[in-house]
């Protein structure tokens, strides 16, 4: 009954949050750094590197709208103030940063200086290219004072009934070549979303996909009942490469935080509906209070099976300890692990799985 009780707690004050709008900055075409990553880091002071990484990241979250309103003057403009301002910094000691904005500044002024030569570029178009020419320089910057983790992150999978039953802490299982390990003792649990009691939770899940930086992918979240009368939720959408794009998710604010700091994690209920999205990895998302004023992200990968003639659905649990790998923009970034003590958004992405996805979810909770 206690149990019971702490979930539709929980559940009843995840209904009351409201999504808010997020935006999201125009990916880059690919291009290789000119240095290792992070191998700058080491010739500022911390708080000096940091300065500098969230001066970029702050400008691009202001510019990056301007130019997706095709206000690309205006975003060339601000970038190039950025840069320039990074390079007259005195405490910016790194040579390979100054050089690498420098460059940035004048492959820009280049373009300008082309446009008059060449009469098929237009305004709108040259300012686009110097916009993207600034762009580059300022994610090198970030790339050369991030060393991100070199090794791979785990993908977490549903537990097999009786796998390493009746033993304490916390092993490898067998059911799970990708080298997960899952908690062996079942505990209380508690539910922030029970799909299942209140489909309609499914609305509060707001869409963030690819769109906002040209891209072309597409999905949601909402509620479903099948034709056996399972009620649930849907994530369903399509993954697509056009315009570098290739992301779509649904994110949930809990408002000012939870304080989940007595479970161990967060179990997902879910199964895919086809042979595709079980091959497919899907990202569960989580922010905490600090994610929210700097723009990172903790992503965590798992993997859901299909098997049509079972009835129900797997649990997938993830440890809070797989939130370890702080990232903006897709680029590591130097803090600490998720703060469970002040949960503030969770929510679910596919990443780079090109094609129709399709899951559905039965319930998002924690796990002691």
């Amino acid at each position: 009954a206690a149990h019971a009780a702490a979930s539709a707690a929980l559940t009843a004050r995840s209904a009351a949050f409201t999504g808010r709008s997020v935006t999201c900055a125009p990916v880059k075409p690919a291009m290789a750094p000119r240095h290792p990553r992070g191998s700058a880091r080491a010739s500022l002071d911390a708080s000096v590197a940091d300065g500098v990484i969230l001066s970029i990241t702050s400008t691009i979250k202001y510019g990056a709208p301007l130019y997706n309103k095709g206000e690309a003057k205006e975003c060339a403009a601000l970038y190039r103030q950025a840069a320039l301002s990074i390079v007259r910094d005195p405490m910016v000691k790194s040579e390979p940063i100054k050089k690498r904005l420098r460059d940035a500044v004048a492959e820009a002024e280049r373009i300008k200086e082309g446009a008059t030569e060449d009469s098929d570029l237009t305004e709108q178009r040259m300012h686009e290219k110097s916009a993207w020419a600034l762009r580059r320089g300022l994610d090198d910057v970030v790339d050369l004072l991030v060393n991100p983790p070199i090794d791979e992150p785990r993908v977490f999978e549903a537990m097999q009934q009786g796998d390493a039953s009746g033993v304490e802490g916390d092993v490898e299982s067998e059911a799970t070549p990708s080298g997960a390990s899952a908690p062996t003792i079942e505990t209380s649990t508690a539910a922030l979303f029970d799909f299942g009691v209140n489909a309609e939770a499914a609305n509060q899940f707001r869409s963030m996909h690819d769109v906002v930086m040209g891209g072309a992918s597409d999905g949601g979240m909402r509620p479903c009942t099948n034709e056996k009368g399972e009620v649930f939720a849907k994530f369903q959408g399509t993954i697509r490469s056009d315009n570098n794009g290739g992301f779509a998710s649904v994110r949930c604010s809990l408002g000012s935080g939870i304080d989940l700091s007595q479970f161990e994690g967060f179990y997902v209920d879910a199964r895919a509906a086809d042979a595709a999205t079980a091959s497919k990895r899907v990202l569960f998302v989580a922010k905490d209070a600090e994610c929210m004023t700097t723009q990172v992200n903790f992503k965590a990968a798992f993997k859901v099976g299909f098997e049509p003639e079972k009835n129900g659905f797997d649990r997938i649990k993830i440890p809070f300890a797989a939130f370890d790998r702080p990232e903006r923009m897709g680029r590591a970034v130097m803090r600490g692990p998720l703060k469970a003590d002040a949960v503030c958004e969770v929510g679910l992405m596919v990443l780079k799985e090109f094609g129709d996805f399709d899951v559905d979810v039965a319930a998002i909770g924690m796990y002691k």
